[in-house]
């Protein structure tokens, strides 16, 4: 039965109305015993709105019908049984057992993780009680997975380790190997990297092709994290290799593998800044996990989509896609991407210059993420915290708080491309500051580490950092030289990439650099403004069709372009042309910055 259409949902609802006659119940008696109101009981009748699972439950037991009756796809009638007083206490456990696995199913499709939780540390207990040592291994993976699903590491991890222990004493391999690899993500999670790279390769290295895969695609994803990308392809090529041979007897698991596995492929894109080629495989794989009804893959196409917007200017789509991705985490009980998806935003509103709503996000996921032992959530959360104070007036002691915070967590997790990105927002500090020689140390290094990694993008935004810092600490003519070498190479990277904020950047900073020669070329000063200002335009624009405050010239560095352009407009005396630029800007706190 498939609730997801209006007909299983129909279907259902006939089938607990024929209980509910059966039992020789009204809908007003069964209303009352529930305590909901009777227009609830037609709603789920009719199909209209879709019972909960525990709704179900307790429906089931006033009908006295098992739970698999509303939800298999074909059943008989319910036998009455009368209830008998004298059981012995093992037969009502075990009554009680199955009661509680059906639920638990029931709470796995559609997934409602936090209730599956609950369900499933109630079987925890009865079957130790009943000393059904297989079911308890079942019920301690399936609690560490709903455990992973919501973010728990610490408490999934401690699950999982006791499903691998009691699978390998019942010599379970396939249990044991689905909760090894379930362990390495808890562990992964919690940042203890080496534990997680051990249960993956064990995974990895049995002899049953549908564990295989999984191990070898995790220890890709490992490589992955470091920016070891040669070993991660090829690793994720080994696991497609063992997905052809698994085709034959599974193709449908080997199709749901392959999704994994693009995924994955998709990650290594992302981080060397080919947005075309992540986009093109983010946009197969959000189809195919919508038409394997995945719903997991679903949010992870969905959320990388989001990133690759907002890395590409699509700002409106990236804010759309976030927000949705967030509110579907949540509704999904995965409290992982929805901590992700509020850190994405927090960084998402610090660029479009609303610092506050940024603050606001930042440090609501990282309080998610730190009450769950996310590090890479409280990575991102604290880099959103960074961005907004720095952009905030007299706030840099919490912009230093958050960016040391945040070089701390990428130190202990080693995230292809985090400490990039902590060097540039240290960079982005010491500028504020006026320290040059630091930003340039801090700048030279993060263009070191994004060369050797390969990630193009984050090499652009560097190289621009690099030549700010050049120009902040000389201004002689062979300093200079440099900066305009590494000015243009940026701004050659970010048109490659297609990242939009090191396009920007570099406009404006040649500019600059083209006004600091001694004879400046007006014109080509002013094409390259016209260009920052043509992006930025882009950017707000976007923020309008959002139906987002246009804020983004509070960001005092976008701020800086405009001002720049109408004071050039000054100074070849073409003040009807700067006139008409600013009232077309419509930025009434830009008059304070220009020259009168």
């Amino acid at each position: 039965m498939d609730l997801r259409t209006r007909e299983g949902r129909r279907e259902q609802g006939k089938r607990l109305q024929q209980a509910v006659e059966r039992a020789g119940l009204t809908v007003e008696e069964l209303a009352n015993r529930l305590g909901c109101s009777r227009a609830l009981i037609y709603q789920y009748v009719s199909g209209s709105t879709l019972a909960q699972p525990d709704r179900l439950q307790q429906i089931a037991a006033i009908c006295n019908v098992p739970l698999t009756y509303f939800y298999a796809d074909t059943v008989e009638a319910p036998e009455e049984k009368p209830e008998s007083a004298q059981e012995p206490i093992a037969t009502r456990l075990a009554e009680s057992l199955r009661a509680l696995q059906e639920l638990a199913t029931a709470q796995a499709g559609p997934p409602d993780q936090r209730a599956l939780v609950l369900t499933c540390e109630r079987i925890v207990s009865l079957t130790d009680q009943l000393g059904d040592r297989a079911a308890q291994v079942r019920a301690q993976e399936q609690l560490g997975n709903a455990l992973l699903a919501c973010g728990e590491n610490l408490r999934a991890a401690d699950a999982l380790t006791r499903a691998v222990a009691l699978a390998s004493e019942l010599g379970d391999i396939q249990t044991e190997l689905a909760a090894r690899q379930s362990l390495g993500k808890a562990l992964w999670g919690l940042g203890r990297i080496e534990e997680a790279r051990a249960q993956f390769s064990i995974v990895a290295n049995s002899t049953l092709p549908s564990a295989r895969w999984r191990g070898l695609l995790a220890l890709g994803s490992l490589h992955e994290q470091f920016g070891e990308f040669a070993e991660a392809m090829r690793l994720f090529e080994e696991a497609n290799s063992v997905l052809d041979a698994l085709e034959q007897d599974d193709g449908s698991e080997a199709r749901i593998g392959r999704l994994y596995v693009n995924t994955n492929q998709r990650n290594v894109y992302m981080a060397c800044g080919d947005f075309a080629n992540a986009r093109a495989l983010a946009e197969a794989c959000l189809y195919e996990a919508e038409q394997l009804g995945n719903a997991d893959q679903h949010l992870e196409a969905r959320f990388d989509l989001a990133w690759i917007d907002f890395a590409t200017g699509r700002w409106k789509e990236a804010h759309t896609g976030w927000t949705a991705t967030l509110q579907l985490a949540r509704f999904l009980g995965d409290q992982r991407r929805e901590t992700l998806s509020r850190a994405w935003l927090g960084l998402f509103f610090a660029a479009a210059g609303d610092f506050n709503t940024a603050i606001q996000h930042g440090k609501d996921a990282l309080a998610q993420a730190l009450s769950r032992g996310d590090r890479q959530a409280e990575l991102y959360a604290q880099l959103a915290l960074t961005d907004a104070y720095l952009g905030l007036s007299g706030r840099l002691p919490e912009a230093r708080y958050h960016a040391a915070q945040a070089h701390a967590v990428a130190a202990s997790v080693r995230y292809a491309g985090s400490s990039i990105e902590c060097q540039l927002r240290s960079t982005r500090l010491y500028l504020a500051e006026g320290q040059a020689s630091a930003a340039r140390e801090a700048a030279q290094q993060a263009l070191n580490d994004a060369s050797k990694l390969g990630a193009r993008h984050l090499e652009a935004l560097a190289r621009v950092r690099l030549a700010e810092a050049l120009r902040l600490q000389s201004k002689d003519p062979q300093t200079l030289t440099q900066a305009q070498e590494q000015g243009e190479r940026a701004l050659a990277l970010a048109q490659e990439t297609g990242f939009l904020e090191a396009a920007w950047r570099a406009h404006h900073l040649l500019g600059l650099l083209g006004l600091d020669r001694a004879a400046p070329n007006l014109q080509e000063v002013e094409n390259h403004w016209n260009q920052a200002i043509r992006l930025l335009n882009q950017l707000r624009s976007a923020l309008q069709e959002a139906q987002l405050p246009d804020t983004l010239l509070e960001n005092e560095d976008c701020l800086a372009v405009y001002a720049g352009y109408a004071n050039l407009l000054l100074s070849q005396n073409r003040r009807q042309e700067r006139e008409a630029f600013l009232e077309q800007t419509s930025w009434p706190p830009l008059l304070d910055r220009v020259e009168r």
